[in-house]
């Protein structure tokens, strides 16, 4: 037997094998690249969709907020309550305190609300003045409440094709006496006082009901809004009540120049005198945005139920 033609033979198998092997390997190898590959490509669509859902919560901050030039931009676009004012006062707060915050540009385009909670954020605006400077501008509208507090600063600005005014008050009431009947519900209600019981949903309001809600309700809350806003714009009682029938303005109209708005403008241009005074650099900050809980599959939902049967709005 040739033993050089054995070896021969057993080195060509050896590196058929090997060969055999090394093919397995670059199979396993280009395998286990787009497993890698799929997987980086999972990786990145997960984190672009969490950085998705972070910016709709308000969890992230954008880029530009990390400018020592900031301005602070309130944007009051909902019906004016208690709870919705105090979230606003509750920001403020942190503005006033940071010193990267140079002004507020209040942006106004509110219907109205509470008189109460009107009255509250006019005040407290009065007195953030004393610490920065605010910018009052009315984008859409300022009306009733919305008014109201756009009045606590001076000069007002607005947009020309603005709606400003509606200064009064209303007191909404249905009344299902009919309907009630048709279905058989009576009301039972027992009271003490004869005006303990001013509105019901279930009969119509008499003279004497009218007048009680007239004169203890709606006259002292109309006589205090028109007052507000007098002290506000620097004007007399009797000025501000030529205005004050429930009448809505156009901002732009020379019925009202100087007496409910002060100046027309646009946003644009106020954002431009900030860049003008800060430099190009300088960051606008929505701080009113309000940042929802937090719900990866965006299922959450809030109800409310107001179980009063009237309100009193301005």
């Amino acid at each position: 037997m040739n033993i050089d033609v054995i070896d021969e033979d057993v080195c060509k198998a050896q590196k058929d094998t090997y060969k055999a092997q090394i093919k397995l390997f670059q199979k396993k190898g280009v395998i286990e690249n787009i497993k890698m590959g799929m997987l980086l490509l999972f990786l990145v669509a997960e984190i672009a969709i969490i950085g998705v859902m972070l910016d709709k919560y308000g969890v992230l901050e954008p880029i530009d907020r990390v400018s020592d030039q900031k301005i602070a931009v309130i944007n009051m676009d909902k019906q004016i309550t208690s709870e919705y004012i105090y979230k606003i006062i509750d920001k403020i707060d942190k503005v006033v305190e940071d010193e990267k915050f140079k002004e507020i540009l209040f942006i106004m385009n509110s219907p109205g609300g509470s008189p109460t909670a009107s009255e509250e954020m006019s005040s407290y605006l009065k007195e953030v003045t004393k610490i920065k400077k605010i910018t009052m501008f009315v984008g859409g509208y300022a009306l009733s409440g919305g008014y109201y507090i756009a009045s606590a600063i001076k000069p007002l600005k607005a947009n020309p094709n603005a709606l400003v005014g509606s200064i009064g008050v209303i007191m909404q009431h249905y009344n299902i006496e009919k309907l009630a009947k048709n279905i058989g519900i009576e009301e039972s209600t027992i009271t003490k006082g004869k005006f303990k019981q001013p509105l019901s949903f279930f009969k119509k309001t008499d003279e004497n009901q009218t007048a009680y809600i007239n004169e203890h309700m709606l006259q002292p809350t109309y006589k205090n809004f028109i007052q507000a806003v007098a002290t506000n714009r620097g004007l007399k009682f009797e000025k501000i009540e030529e205005f004050a029938e429930g009448m809505i303005f156009v901002a732009n109209s020379e019925k009202i120049k100087g007496i409910l708005v002060d100046e027309i403008d646009t946003l644009y241009n106020i954002r431009k005198s900030y860049k003008d005074k800060y430099g190009k650099k300088v960051s606008f900050v929505d701080i009113s945005k309000e940042r929802k809980p937090f719900n990866l599959f965006d299922v959450k939902a809030n109800l409310k139920f107001d179980g009063f049967d009237a309100k009193l709005e301005y």
